[in-house]
């Protein structure tokens, strides 16, 4: 039986990490180690594959039952026995090739045989093994029927692509069966040349996303015939994940915006005008006399879109600052107004 492989500590989490624990876990390492940021790197590749695959065992609440049911093995790393009900085709499960972040992704690779072994053979992302439809089932969940053929992956945005809509362009390649051997690796008694004997070819697409009006982190986007070619002619369907790259001044609540804004201490004392940043530029507002530290102060329209075709608010944070390096000047002042305070 093959060795153990102890999913939880390929994402850094704990056996009892939340189901977003594990979603933000396996973000960030599938960010960092993607091939696209590593041209090359042989271990970031191979890393790449282990997230990925302990990401489809533990986002899945179905699959992740099956694996925390191996018992205290998952500590100890040692070999195991299959748990009932797994093996090739026994758990009933679907297998989803996950994409890569940015603006394409690329499948990397088999399943390793210890997911085959519990899950069945319809792991595999890059679908290089030979053979009939059935090496190419749906791996969908979540979104009804799914169809051979179907495909999911990421899209990462900017909170300007979020704002502003209209169209973004999505490159990505995956592995289909061969036309000219059907998925056999040979033609009569010799390896077929199209596909070098390997019963598959790589495919490169380039297709234009329309944006919906109204996006949010992990908003799915169905794109209709837009998937894989099945071995029966059919298109499937390309799901997209929606995913908003966190933003340096803005953070996200909702359909409104949060941001930080420094002021003196003489301006939120005595009121001024001040500048606030914003998504579209910057805004100019009457900052009220006596604002405290922590004051929230509404920009009203100037937060996300939303579905009655308004938007949320901007909500800006005071906090006073004092000068880096104060004057000897300003240093008297500041003593004076404590005395009188």
């Amino acid at each position: 039986m093959p060795k153990f492989i102890d999913y939880y500590s390929i994402l850094g989490v704990p056996k009892s990490a939340s189901e977003a624990e594990i979603k933000s876990a396996y973000r960030k390492l599938a960010m960092k180690h993607h091939p696209d940021r590593n041209p090359g790197n042989r271990e970031s590749e191979n890393k790449f594959k282990e997230i990925n695959e302990a990401n489809e065992v533990l986002s899945d609440p179905k699959k992740r039952q099956t694996y925390d049911q191996l018992g205290d093995d998952w500590r100890q790393g040692r070999n195991f026995t299959t748990p009932p009900g797994g093996g090739p085709r026994g758990g009933g499960f679907e297998s989803r090739p996950r994409g890569g972040g940015g603006q394409g992704f690329e499948q990397f690779g088999d399943f390793s045989d210890f997911f085959r072994s519990i899950f069945g053979g319809m792991g595999g992302a890059s679908y290089g093994r030979s053979g009939g439809e059935d090496d190419f089932e749906s791996f969908t969940r979540g979104v009804g029927q799914s169809t051979p053929g179907d495909m999911e992956s990421e899209l990462h945005l900017s909170l300007s692509d979020v704002i502003r809509g209209g169209q973004q362009r999505l490159t990505f390649s995956y592995k289909s069966i061969c036309p000219e051997c059907g998925g056999k690796g040979r033609q009569k008694a010799r390896a077929c040349a199209p596909c070098k004997g390997t019963g598959h070819s790589l495919e490169t697409r380039e297709i234009r996303v329309n944006l919906p009006k109204v996006l949010r982190d992990g908003t799915r986007i169905r794109l209709t015939g837009q998937g894989r070619r099945s071995p029966s002619g059919r298109n499937g369907d390309l799901y997209l994940s929606i995913y908003i790259t966190p933003h340096t001044d803005f953070k996200i609540e909702g359909d409104d915006l949060e941001t930080r804004i420094h002021v003196m201490p003489w301006d939120a004392a005595l009121g001024a005008e001040i500048s606030i940043p914003a998504p579209d530029g910057p805004v100019k507002i009457k900052l009220p006399a006596g604002s405290g530290a922590g004051r929230r102060l509404r920009i009203a329209g100037k937060g996300l879109p939303k579905k009655d075709g308004s938007r949320g608010d901007l909500y800006a944070i005071l906090t006073i600052d004092i000068p880096p390096s104060p004057t000897p000047r300003q240093l008297d002042l500041f003593r004076k107004l404590k005395e009188v305070s």
